[in-house]
């Protein structure tokens, strides 16, 4: 009978990770309290700074004593996380997985966590769960909080936004509009988009005033690019191409209705002097798609709301990286500094890329995703390279657990 090969002894052992087990749940649930807390105390400063000059005039607004100073203080202050929130939610998930991480550093759990088999890349669960939680928080805050918190301060008149884009039409502002051909003067009536005591001065291709019309009041038309102007005269500028011509010529005439085309968008006179980072995201997606119309921010911030999905993902990662690159065994106050600055700094960075972008300096697509890919390339680059210079590997000897006899 032909002996059966003896088997070849293992030489390490052989173990399955199971991503949404005990480890992940742990390090989820540690790091989400970290950026929870940094998030709180990142809140309360905005807060503070926020009431300390608005504070007399929200004051005034209210009524019915102090109980209706305490409702409109506490309504107002809902209003203002709902709007900051998503502001400083990616500088919170630095700060709080830094936080997170220098905690597994002197404890010890993260040697213990390497030693017991786990890499760097594949301690990353915590983090994509995270990352996919707050990166959903990040978009509907930016999306859906913001948007409505604003507008509602706006209707009744409430802080810094119901004074800077107050949307009633007063007697004595009037706005110049610049159109290919045309210029406008009016008072703006935004919630009716109408144009009232308008002026509308035409001209040629060369710059050469050919009309003006002044009505009483000016709306939109049936036809798109078309407005309807009533109670109003017209004058007509003489025939020919001469530069000048005398004071005084030129046909006028009165009418009670003329419809002129005028490419002067409904929807963007109704949202007129309000930031785009504003605006709800279907009033955005409707103005980013317009034709011909020359304003980088509407394109620009609706592609930011879509990739800060991925920003907090970005902010966690490098955060972990350059801990465990800085931070793995001991931890040290310089390194703990130039992390929490390097946090900062691609904060600002990505901040200063998106108003870059929303100012027509650089294509909406990159202003959007450069940054947030970029961080993400650069931590999984990062912990891929601790990987490879054996830093995963197992502790010194005096450190490890003793080999049975």
């Amino acid at each position: 009978m032909t002996a059966l090969p003896t088997p070849a002894p293992e030489t390490g052992r052989r173990f399955g990770l199971v991503p949404f087990g005990t480890f992940t749940r742990t390090l989820t649930l540690a790091h989400a309290s970290h950026v929870g807390t940094v998030a709180a105390a990142l809140l309360i400063v905005a807060l503070t700074l926020d009431l300390a000059s608005r504070a007399d005039r929200v004051v005034a607004q209210a009524s019915g004593g102090a109980a209706g100073v305490a409702l409109l203080m506490g309504w107002y202050l809902l209003l203002r996380i709902c709007d900051v929130i998503g502001n400083l939610l990616p500088l919170a998930c630095f700060m709080g997985l830094f936080w997170s991480e220098i905690t597994l550093t002197q404890s010890r759990e993260r040697i213990v966590i390497w030693n017991g088999g786990r890499s760097p890349l594949q301690s990353l669960m915590p983090l994509f769960v995270l990352g996919a939680l707050f990166g959903a928080l990040q978009v509907t805050a930016l999306s859906v909080l913001r948007p409505a918190a604003v507008a509602v301060q706006i209707d009744s008149r409430l802080g810094s936004y119901g004074e800077r884009f107050d949307r009633r039409l007063k007697p004595d502002e009037r706005r110049w509009i610049v159109l290919a051909d045309h210029m406008v003067q009016a008072r703006i009536d935004f919630r009716n988009r109408t144009l009232v005591d308008v002026q509308l001065f035409e001209l040629s291709e060369g710059g050469r005033l050919t009309g003006r019309v002044a009505a009483a009041s000016a709306s939109p038309g049936e036809t798109a690019g078309t407005w309807i102007f009533r109670d109003g005269i017209r004058w007509t500028a003489p025939a020919g191409d001469a530069p000048t011509q005398a004071t005084g010529t030129g046909a006028t005439r009165r009418f009670a209705e003329e419809r002129i085309a005028m490419p002067l968008e409904p929807l963007w006179l109704a949202n007129l002097g309000i930031d785009a980072r504003y605006l709800p995201q279907s009033t955005l997606s409707a103005l980013a798609s317009l034709e011909g119309l020359n304003e980088p921010s509407y394109r620009a911030w609706w592609h930011v709301r879509i990739a800060q999905a991925v920003l907090p993902l970005g902010m966690m990662l490098m955060a972990s990286a350059l801990s465990m690159t800085l931070l793995a065994q001991r931890t040290q106050f310089k390194p703990m500094i130039l992390i929490g600055l390097a946090g900062y700094f691609l904060y600002v960075t990505n901040n200063v890329v998106v108003w870059l972008g929303e100012y027509g300096q650089l294509h909406p697509l990159f202003a959007a995703w450069f940054m947030p890919l970029a961080m993400i390339a650069t931590g999984l680059g990062l912990m891929a390279r601790i990987e490879r210079a054996g830093r995963g590997g197992p502790l010194p000897t005096a450190l490890s657990r003793p080999e049975p006899p």
